[in-house]
């Protein structure tokens, strides 16, 4: 297995669905966007909305991308404290 990586859906995943999603990096003090666009497939029925984050792995049995667990979605931002 690749590992657990984090991504970013740029689109809505519908259970037992399949979306396009940006994998996350580590830049030392947040999660930014990375340029790989990957498929995440719903597999546990987990589903969200395009810019929800959750975690992945990629499993060489089914070839797939496919999400683990519940998906989140992103804290606003604030400003000015």
């Amino acid at each position: 297995m690749d590992g657990i990586r984090c991504f970013e859906l740029m689109e809505d995943l519908p259970p037992e669905g399949v979306a396009k999603a940006v994998l996350l990096r580590w830049n030392g003090a947040r999660y930014v966007r990375s340029k790989d666009v990957i498929e995440v497939r719903d597999f546990v029925q987990v589903h969200g909305n395009r810019g929800d984050r959750g975690y992945g792995i990629h499993s060489p049995e089914s070839g797939y991308w496919e999400a683990l667990a519940g998906l989140f979605q992103q804290a606003p931002t604030v400003y000015g404290i």
